[in-house]
């Protein structure tokens, strides 16, 4: 059976990078135990001082791939403090893509 795949969105801006990758393997350990490919935009290739508008290309073309398309995106604690975040919200609401929030418990049946 093929995994789900799942993008993550966590705010990253104006944050210490550190404390933010280390969210951000969590989030990703987390998922991956439940089951789900997962996409970590901490590690999406760019150097992490690359613009924040790069980033945001890069990763809104992840989320939007059409060979691959993600099942579903989840919203790390605090996402509604970013604008990339409610833009990747909109994104998948659009996309019609499962959304979980980490503050929620997550149960998940695979088809």
């Amino acid at each position: 059976m093929k995994k789900p795949k799942i993008y993550i969105s966590g705010a990253i801006s104006y944050h210490d990078t550190e404390e933010r990758k280390a969210a951000f393997q969590n989030a990703k350990k987390r998922l991956e135990a439940m089951g789900f490919e997962v996409f970590n935009p901490m590690e999406n290739g760019l150097p992490q001082e690359s613009p924040t508008s790069r980033h945001m290309r890069r990763d809104l073309n992840e989320l939007s791939r059409e060979d691959e398309p993600y099942d579903a995106i989840y919203m790390m604690k605090k996402w509604n403090h970013s604008a990339g975040c409610w833009t990747e919200f909109h994104a998948a609401l659009a996309m019609g893509l499962n959304v979980y929030f980490e503050q929620d418990d997550i149960k998940v049946q695979f088809l």
